[in-house]
């Protein structure tokens, strides 16, 4: 029964997807019938092959001052742009078609849900028509340079099923969800781009074009974007996955290039580079001595390649390992980042050589190479590559999985290996057999030739004659040196991919399972990456710390058995002066903070901890009115609550859950703090739980997770940590899945606590607080700290908001012994929240915060207001009142500093 039960809810998902894509499913049928009916009656009336699609653009475009091509009529253009059109449906092939097939699926699919049937098909109109003329017009426009293109001309121009479907596709951004709209347009432009850039099919214009008109009817059918006004600067997550996206176009560039049949493109030299059609030296030099006017490095053959299978192998291994390193990137592989530095760099080097070094060797060739656009084409070749490293340098700090030394060092030793190893065979080979090759091989030129065959097709071949093998075996020995050795790169490559693991991964495991012993309310955020950790001599507890300027600053007080807290702060301690460390121990309680203090040392008090006791969660009377009001408005507007983990949630949900940080995270001038404030990377730990409000539509609108804490391997509490919602999520949606977690726990009767945790800086009242005197200083730099950080994190606000659930308060301290080292302390707490912070962002940061006067006086003015009202903040970021304040707060509890 239970079989036939999920094969029944299989089917009906796969009617109610078939329901939703009746127009994509029905097209693509549509255009495979078309193909197959074509080919049928090309068959029958034995057409012949050639000219059967397409036109030469000399047809279409009228070129002044150019005598007619050789064989040339006057062109009946009515009857080139029925021709043209034609390819708007017909494939060149039954691959051709099983690719464009799949792509018209996915490209109508995508589009079709969020347009609508009607505006889909208008949108596909519009773009194609307007698309062609486009296209049509750059091609007239780069006809003006025909001194130097009169081969653009004679490229059969030929139109594609995606030219008419691509227009659908950007039409939907404006109607997308904000990671949508990001990845949709970053995919599709990146591709058209790609083919322009590296192909230069004419064709290809149309479709780019027809993209474009596309976006911007879309974009007059929606109107303007809500959140238009964000800033554009991604979270460390999405930053990866654009990085890895940039990483795939550069990777598969050469690969394009090699196998298109048209090579036409402003980047097509970039790709010939690296791609089996290349001049060599002697070809460079040959055309350098002669007094022509044609480019001498526009040798890369504009027309259909010839590239033999060998090569084309050889092509291919260099291109599954840029694949695998921009996959590594895209899930912030540190190796990969630095193995894309290495050979993107490489790039760049080879091509300085190429185009300015080597022609230095010919006389005036330099000179000459100058006049013959060595400038041009060297630029061309290498910025991409060399302004993608620069990307990579700049975000280095987002890399944070690292592979095992010891792993590395293995992997080295297996390239080292697989390099003299196939060196040796070749060298072995060719000396024994030299009439194997043409000129026979000699030892300095089968050395000279050595590097060619490890080098992506042949780039050293640019720079020494080469060796041609005359029989199959020197053909087999030759592909074999390149093939076997970047087979080994890959592989070695692909174990580092696999285990790469967080900073001292044993460790970390160790304080995995001892947090499961005891702790509390905040000692689950010691698992996270960033921290070292000191063992008791027990081994039964541990304390988390980094060390920053000299201090090592705990992330809160030991975990582990209870027993031995006490007795680990002395023992810390001692440890950290052995190492000529400052121990400063950080977001600690009070039984903690009285033991230290009878020791001597400075305390001060850094925020309140909010506690529920989940027995006791009633919401009756006039104090719980904003709760009642978010509860029973949810209900009305069909929003539910789900608990869950992130790993277990839907694909969707997650996707959802993603797309809600990165909103979060653009509404920011600061990056994303650290330290005790989880974020995208803590939710996919399987013991931490999240629970999301979704409609009646399967949109998510707000989202909170939850860090568990144990006691001899039983939860008996749970604390908030990650909390954001949309930005255009109903009033009171945080309220609601506070409230609701509440419930469940009261219901479950299973837990003893439930932690709102603090906004971290916040609570601080330095005209309240008794505080002592060698404190000051200190309790002054982070109130300083927190007023800077007030307006983009607004924290106060979010203390005042988790006072609407009638909290106990439990005060929090920072503990030192030193008060010579307030400010190594202050810059150490600083860094621990804002590791990646740069200079350009502290300036944006200053600058939005200077223009409105004192941010303390303003959260003074906010923090009652957000306490007292109950609407959820964060739908009119715009509007300096009550809202403003909570709107910079949607990532409201956020774990105590």
């Amino acid at each position: 029964m239970m079989e036939k039960s999920a094969r029944a809810a299989l089917a009906q998902d796969l009617v109610r997807w078939l329901q939703r894509h009746v127009l994509a499913i029905s097209f693509t049928l549509v255009l495979v019938a078309v193909n197959l009916f074509s080919w049928l009656i090309i068959w029958f009336l034995r057409l012949p092959r050639t000219n059967r699609i397409g036109t030469p653009l000399a047809d279409l475009i009228t070129h002044k001052n150019t005598a007619p091509l050789p064989g040339s009529h006057e062109p009946d253009l009515p009857l080139q742009f029925a021709r043209l059109l034609v390819t708007l449906f017909i494939t060149s092939g039954p691959m051709q078609l099983i690719v464009d097939s799949l792509l018209v699926l996915v490209v109508l699919c995508i589009a079709e849900t969020r347009l609508g049937k009607r505006r889909t098909v208008l949108a596909c109109l519009f773009s194609a028509v307007g698309g062609a003329v486009i296209g049509l017009l750059i091609c007239a426009a780069i006809n003006t340079l025909q001194d130097h293109w009169s081969w653009f001309l004679r490229i059969p121009m030929t139109l594609n099923p995606i030219t008419l479907v691509i227009g659908a596709l950007m039409a939907s951004i404006p109607f997308s969800d904000f990671l949508w709209r990001r990845r949709i347009g970053l995919v599709g432009y990146t591709s058209l781009i790609l083919l322009v850039l590296y192909t230069g099919n004419p064709g290809i214009y149309c479709a780019l074009g027809a993209a474009l008109i596309g976006h911007l009817v879309g974009r007059i059918w929606h109107g303007p974007v809500k959140d238009a006004n964000l800033t554009g600067k991604s979270g460390s997550y999405e930053t990866r996955h654009l990085l890895g996206a940039v990483s795939t176009v550069l990777a598969l560039g050469p690969l394009v290039t090699a196998s298109s049949k048209v090579k036409a493109g402003f980047f097509t030299p970039l790709g010939m580079f690296l791609s089996p059609d290349h001049a060599t030296s002697a070809s460079l030099a040959r055309c350098l001595a002669r007094n022509n006017k044609a480019s001498c490095y526009a040798q890369y053959g504009f027309t259909p390649g010839h590239t033999v299978g060998g090569a084309i192998l050889t092509l291919l291994m260099p291109t599954l390992v840029m694949l695998a390193i921009s996959w590594g990137i895209y899930h912030g592989r540190r190796v990969a980042a630095a193995a894309s530095l290495v050979l993107n760099g490489l790039t760049v080097v080879l091509a300085l050589l190429y185009y300015l070094v080597f022609p230095m060797t010919i006389g005036d060739g330099l000179t000459r190479a100058i006049r013959h656009g060595a400038i041009p084409s060297l630029l061309v070749i290498s910025l991409p590559p060399l302004i993608f490293c620069l990307f990579l340098i700049h975000n280095m700090r987002i890399f944070l999985v690292r592979t095992i030394s010891s792993r590395l060092r293995i992997g080295w030793g297996a390239i080292l290996i697989g390099f003299v190893a196939t060196a040796a065979g070749y060298i072995f080979y060719a000396s024994a057999s030299p009439t194997s090759f043409r000129p026979s091989a000699t030892m300095s030129t089968i050395l000279s030739e050595l590097p060619e065959l490890y080098l992506p097709n042949g780039i050293a071949g640019r720079f020494h004659p080469s060796m041609v093998p005359r029989t199959l075996t020197g053909v087999i020995v030759s592909d074999a040196v390149g093939f076997i050795f970047w087979m080994v790169f890959l592989v070695v490559l692909l174990d580092w991919m696999r285990s790469s693991v967080i900073r001292n991964e044993s460790e970390h495991l160790r304080a995995g399972t001892l947090v499961q012993s005891g702790g509390e309310s905040m000692s689950f955020m010691t698992t996270w990456e960033g921290n070292s950790y000191w063992f008791s001599p027990t081994g039964r507890s541990a304390i988390a710390y980094r060390v920053l300027h000299g201090i090592a600053l705990t992330t809160t007080g030991p975990f582990g058995d209870s027993d031995e807290f006490m007795t680990d702060l002395d023992d810390f301690t001692r440890y950290c002066s052995q190492h000529s460390w400052s121990p400063v121990f950080y977001s600690v309680h009070k039984p903690q903070r009285d033991q230290l203090a009878l020791r001597g040392w400075s305390t001060l008090k850094v925020g309140s901890e909010m506690v529920i006791t989940p027995s006791q969660w009633q919401t009756r009377g006039k104090k719980w009115q904003d709760i009642r009001t978010a509860i029973n408005k949810a209900k009305r507007d069909g929003i539910t609550d789900v608990l869950t983990t992130f790993n277990d949630a839907p694909w969707d949900v997650q996707s959802q859950i993603v797309d809600i940080s990165e909103q979060w995270a653009e509404l920011k001038a600061l990056p994303e703090m650290k330290f005790t404030l989880g974020g995208l990377d803590e939710l996919r730990d399987p013991r931490m739980i999240i629970l999301y409000a979704i409609d009646a539509g399967g949109t998510v609108l707000g989202v909170t997770s939850w860090m568990p804490t144990y006691r001899q391997g039983r939860v008996i509490g749970w604390t908030l940590d990650f909390m954001r919602h949309r930005t255009d999520s109903p009033n009171g949606i945080m309220e609601f899945l506070i409230a609701r977690m509440a419930e469940r726990l009261r219901d479950q009767g299973t837990v003893d606590f439930m932690s709102l945790s603090a906004a971290p800086l916040a609570g601080m009242d330095p005209d309240q607080d008794e505080t002592p005197a060698n404190t000051e200083f200190l309790q002054h730099a982070l109130q300083m700290v927190a007023d800077l950080m007030e307006p983009a994190y607004g924290f106060r606000s979010l203390f005042f908001f988790k006072r609407k659930f009638q909290p106990t308060e439990h005060p929090v301290y920072i503990c030192y012994p030193d008060p010579a080292q307030l400010v190594q302390i202050g810059l150490a707490v600083v860094q621990a929240y804002l590791p990646n912070l740069t200079a350009s962002q502290a300036l944006d940061a200053l600058k939005a915060i200077m223009p409105s006067g004192s941010s303390k006086e303003k959260s003074k003015e906010q923090g009652p207001e957000a306490g007292d009202h109950g609407g959820e903040p964060g739908n009119t970021p715009k509007k300096p009142d009550k809202h403003e304040g909570e709107s910079r707060t949607s990532r409201k509890g956020e774990p105590q500093t």
